[in-house]
């Protein structure tokens, strides 16, 4: 298992680097925060991740009260909004959550964000029906203090849906040996699987892990049900062919996303 930096600055590294790069501001251009920004970021996130509206359940979640931890934009955090949940979002970076705050004021949509660490969830023992974290917790140091956090904040029969970065994926096989090879070496040392995982969101990126299924299987036993579904985005710069061969036929075993799916 990929295991945690020892490093007690690293958070705060972490924190640094999604405060000043918020997740999915690297996909327009156009001014932060205005409503043109926020529609192309939606936008091309749900272009290129066409999926997303079935496998997370946007519309599953009626009258339901939902964390999502890591909000990011509150791309995701909205579409749960509209789909009738009562939403609440954190973020480690208090930018992300003056954005998110933004965003659902400009739609008219109520919103509880707040900026709290997913490691130290300032939240009751089962208060929550359903938590989501997309992307998320393997930027944080200790994943599953993370995940007991979510599993004690979750109401008894209360579902999960996380995504966490896949290990044995073709993005790792394929981009593993050619980061190594065309990477500067740190040290004198090669770049490893933690190394290519980290760069995905960016180079200056502090930190980024990858698990296996039977890893995620480890560390979610407390919950019951589980389902893990691996998926990928359509990836821009590849050819179309590429992107249908890996849709159809590799994504589903190989694919770099995997999801979990649990209850309480």
């Amino acid at each position: 298992m990929t295991v945690a930096p020892k490093d007690p600055e690293i958070k705060n590294e972490v924190r640094e680097y999604w405060n000043a790069h918020p997740c999915g501001t690297q996909f327009s251009n156009l001014e932060i925060g205005s409503r043109k920004f926020f529609d192309e970021v939606e936008k091309f996130r749900y272009q290129t991740q066409p999926f997303m509206s079935d496998l997370m359940g946007f519309n599953a979640y009626n009258g339901k009260k939902l964390l999502e931890v890591g909000c990011g934009l509150g791309t995701d955090l909205l579409q749960f909004a509209k789909g009738g949940a009562s939403v609440t979002g954190v973020d480690l970076t208090p930018r992300s959550i003056e954005l998110v705050e933004k965003r659902f004021s400009q739609v008219g949509l109520a919103v509880d964000a707040q900026v709290a660490d997913a490691e130290n969830l300032p939240f009751e023992d089962k208060t929550f029906d359903i938590v989501y974290s997309f992307g998320v917790l393997h930027h944080t140091p200790n994943t599953q203090k993370a995940i007991d956090e979510i599993y004690r904040v979750l109401k008894p029969g209360g579902q999960i849906v996380i995504m966490l970065y896949h290990k044995n994926s073709l993005h790792v096989w394929i981009g593993t040996p050619l980061h190594a090879l065309f990477a500067p070496k740190e040290n004198g040392q090669a770049s490893t699987v933690e190394d290519w995982v980290r760069v995905y969101d960016g180079a200056d990126n502090p930190l980024g892990k990858a698990y296996s299924r039977s890893e995620a299987r480890a560390m979610f036993h407390k919950f019951n049900e589980l389902q893990l579904t691996l998926c990928d985005p359509i990836r821009r710069k590849l050819p179309g062919f590429f992107n249908t061969v890996n849709q159809v036929l590799l994504a589903s075993w190989c694919g770099f996303w995997m999801v979990i799916k649990g209850r309480k």
